[in-house]
């Protein structure tokens, strides 16, 4: 490339860019500020030098020594994950969006198969190709002018290779739903990659004005981030690797005693500590489109809700083969968005559930999982060898059921069947002992094919149990006009058991009936919340709204 250091002010022009744009002109004066110190983080003499070259253009960004360090701290995390990533994936793509004026091809081992994009509006690239001279020739090094919000210039970047996504301060500076739909552009046209990304909390976001590189520039922050999970939960398979906060970096021992002091509060301060992060993304294209409707698609409700549990960073459930199959769906789970404020209601009932299972579950027996949608209990209940365990549910869920949860054992099978089909039970020995378990499905069903089903099983086998979920009369009109995911999905609720000793089928005892605000987990929860559970479960109507059932016969 042609060196910066021949080029003169006189060379460059004035700079005129919008309030966004003139950004760049901080983290440039920042990364100048930083290579001149006594003790730099970064040490980035090119940003030196084109701060030099630009001279007067650079202006008075606001930039403070406390901010400069702050900015080259952030600079070096992104190139040393753009290191280990370029050292495992010599062949990659390298898409560096909002490139401004960031010399960080300069600054890491660039292996030569790897095919480098510095993207940015045409504004910025022009003055780049000014201070940096243009890619020498031969060397797989592109500028793109263009948007990164604007989705025709990702048809110039080859799509057949791992791809690493850097966007060092430029997620703040766009709206939720840019973000987002880059994020989701991203993750379908390329077949695996990462995704690093700066960003900051929405309490960060209200206090931007306050800023004084922002105010020097006239823009301010658009968009903050709390909980990393609700962009995994917005994007079809994305993952979050790693958080970075700032805060708790060595590095900021360089800082001013006042600035030192006030991050190493911050940094112990739930809230405070995220206010600047680095986050580390991953995806995979490998995803099955899915097409449901009706109660087979509820159950993807589900699904996102035990991988939200998962994500979390005290889980209940802990269901990772559920977070695995979200990564593997091609879906808009943002369908069912109002449900992420309580992961917990779903991972407790099939943690109950589970608990029933493992007490009931004796060698040598038969399991039926009826309805068993994408719902991973036979890997967390991990059976013994000599049970014979049958997953059934609709053909179509079955089929993707296969694609996106395999399960290679002896003493499986996956049945695609409805569980109303008289037929269901043709082919499967009747002569073991069988436990029957069911996860959201009584509802869905009539209350006629609930009993012509349970009088099936109870008359091919010998003796069993049946554990399952159930709402009374009242649970299935709130759900049916307030359940976000029966709402989105178009579902038809029915089977309704007020009374649970009156279960009309032959032979069948109630063997227990457990609430939920008796399960052991809401411990965590406050105080105030929990004693509100604990009121609910005194009101019989209420308690029997939601609830596990298991009967012996």
């Amino acid at each position: 490339m042609t060196d910066p250091k021949q080029l003169g002010p006189e060379q460059l022009g004035a700079v005129q860019f919008d309030a966004v744009q003139r950004t760049l002109l901080s983290t440039l004066h920042a990364r100048a500020l930083d290579h001149r110190s006594a003790r730099p983080v970064l040490g980035d003499a090119e940003a030196a030098r084109v701060a030099d070259r630009l001279g007067e253009d650079l202006g008075d960004t606001g930039m403070s020594g406390t901010g400069a360090v702050f900015t080259a701290l952030r600079a070096k995390l992104f190139d040393e994950r753009t290191e280990r990533f370029l050292a495992a994936h010599p062949d990659a793509v390298v898409l560096n969006l909002g490139c401004g004026l960031d010399a960080r091809a300069w600054r890491v081992t660039v292996p030569p198969g790897v095919r480098w994009y510095d993207v940015d509006q045409p504004e910025v690239i022009a003055l780049r190709r000014r201070v940096f001279g243009e890619p020498p020739r031969g060397a797989d090094h592109h500028l793109l002018a263009a948007s990164v919000t604007d989705p025709d210039w990702f048809a110039e970047v080859p799509a057949d290779r791992p791809v690493l996504v850097l966007a060092e301060g430029l997620a703040p500076y766009l709206d939720e739903a840019d973000v987002l739909a880059l994020l989701r552009r991203i993750s379908t046209r390329f077949p695996r990659g990462e995704i690093v990304l700066d960003v900051i909390h929405p309490w960060v976001v209200a206090l931007a004005h306050r800023v004084s590189a922002l105010r020097q520039t006239g823009t301010t922050f658009r968009w903050g981030l709390g909980d990393p999970r609700e962009l995994t939960a917005r994007v079809p398979g994305l993952r979050l690797l790693h958080q970075v906060r700032m805060t708790t970096r060595p590095e900021l021992d360089r800082l001013p005693i006042g600035s030192r002091v006030a991050a190493r509060v911050a940094s112990a301060l739930p809230g405070p500590r995220d206010g600047f992060r680095v986050l580390r993304l991953a995806f995979e294209r490998e995803r099955r489109p899915v097409s449901l409707r009706g109660a087979p698609e509820t159950m993807l409700a589900t699904l996102r809700l035990r991988a939200l549990d998962a994500r979390g960073a005290d889980p209940i459930l802990g269901d990772r083969w559920a977070e695995r199959a979200v990564r593997r769906l091609d879906y808009d789970f943002d369908r069912f968005r109002k449900l992420d404020r309580n992961p917990a209601s779903v991972a407790i009932r099939a943690q109950a559930l589970d608990r029933e299972v493992r007490r009931a579950l004796r060698p040598g027996m038969t399991v039926l999982h009826l309805g068993c949608g994408l719902d991973a209990r036979y890997e967390r209940i991990d059976p013994p060898a000599d049970v014979a365990w049958y997953d059934v549910d609709h053909p179509d869920v079955i089929a993707l059921r296969r694609a996106v949860l395999p399960v290679d054992a002896p003493g499986y099978r996956a049945v695609g069947s409805s569980v109303t089909d008289p037929a269901l039970l043709r082919g499967i020995p009747g002569d073991r002992p069988v436990l029957v378990v069911a996860e959201g499905l009584t509802m869905y069903l009539s209350e006629q094919d609930g009993r012509e089903l349970l009088r099936r099983i109870t008359a091919h086998f010998p003796a069993g149990h049946l554990i399952f979920d159930a709402f009374n009369t009242l649970g299935v009109e709130f759900s049916r006009r307030f359940n976000p995911a029966v709402v989105a999905a178009g579902a038809r609720l029915g089977w309704a058991i007020d009374d649970p000793r009156e279960l009309p089928v032959p032979g069948v005892e109630l063997a227990e009936e457990w609430s939920f605000d008796q399960a052991p987990e809401i411990a965590r929860f406050s105080p105030p919340f929990r004693l509100f559970l604990r009121a609910w479960g005194r009101i019989t109507p209420l308690r029997r709204m939601g609830r596990v059932l298991h009967y012996r016969f």
